[in-house]
């Protein structure tokens, strides 16, 4: 009778164990299916050279649409993503920026597809000593 009852206790182990590794299988599968999102992310001006000043103010956020595996995509709303246009070597004037081109800190397998608007203009001028 003990035989027959591990016998039991062991066909549930293997069941248990093949449900497992089929949602396993399942979820690989699922996780590397390419997918688009829609993210709302703030500008940031990075590195204002010495001596500038924004005049004005700067585009305050930019809609993104990114592609890449669905896990990824799925964990993006917990990433602290923003649009970061560097100014260094700025000149005083109006200054005309791709957004597209911008860093957006986003891992490499996740690609920007679009960004609205596509540019950011804005004007820097000297600070007043």
């Amino acid at each position: 009778m003990t035989t027959h009852v591990k016998g039991q206790e062991w066909l549930k182990g293997v069941k248990l164990l093949s449900v497992l590794l089929a949602v396993l299988i399942w979820l690989s599968v699922i996780a590397e299916r390419r997918g688009e999102m829609l993210l709302t992310v703030p500008v940031g001006l990075d590195r204002m050279p010495p001596g500038l000043q924004l005049d004005g103010s700067a585009p305050a956020e930019v809609e993104v649409v990114v592609s890449g595996p669905s896990i990824l995509l799925f964990l993006l709303p917990f990433h602290q993503t923003r649009c970061g246009i560097d100014l260094a070597g700025a000149q005083p004037g109006q200054q005309l920026v791709s957004l597209k081109e911008a860093e957006f800190n986003l891992d490499q397998e996740i690609k920007v597809v679009h960004v609205a608007p596509a540019t950011a203009t804005f004007v820097l001028t000297l600070k007043e000593k």
